[in-house]
């Protein structure tokens, strides 16, 4: 999750997922330690109206958008964090399945062997870039 989605987060935390709620965006910023970047994130979470100011000084409020967002990356982060991890344990088996079959083809050695060998090793990388894609 990248700092803007982080920085969305403790602010729909913090507004209760309101529109209404004024939020300490630097007191917030100062907290999760990202207030030398207060500029840069301001600018991004507004371009992509997430947030915007609030009457108050140095106080933003979370909008529609930024509800929907947050929610959606509170959301994805816990279920891709499952996927990763089924998918981590999978390609385990698999090599474990790959570790049978190379051992056996090493002692008879054949074409339908190799031909499974193959077709193991290709929904590996399959595995493989998945696990690289939710990284």
């Amino acid at each position: 999750m990248d700092v803007y989605h982080k920085v969305l987060l403790k602010i729909y935390e913090a507004s209760g997922g309101r529109d209404s709620v004024d939020v300490d965006f630097v007191a917030l910023l100062k907290r999760e330690g990202f207030f030398p970047s207060l500029d840069s994130i301001k600018e991004q979470l507004k371009g992509e109206s997430w947030m915007t100011d609030s009457p108050k000084p140095n106080h933003v409020r979370i909008t529609h958008w930024g509800v929907m967002e947050a929610r959606k990356a509170a959301g994805g982060s816990a279920t891709d964090s499952n996927k990763l991890t089924q998918d981590s344990n999978r390609l385990l088996a698999e090599s474990h399945e790959l570790s049978t079959m190379l051992e056996k083809f090493a002692a008879t050695p054949s074409a339908d062997s190799l031909n499974k060998i193959q077709k193991k090793l290709s929904e590996m990388s399959t595995i493989a870039n998945d696990i690289s894609n939710n990284l």
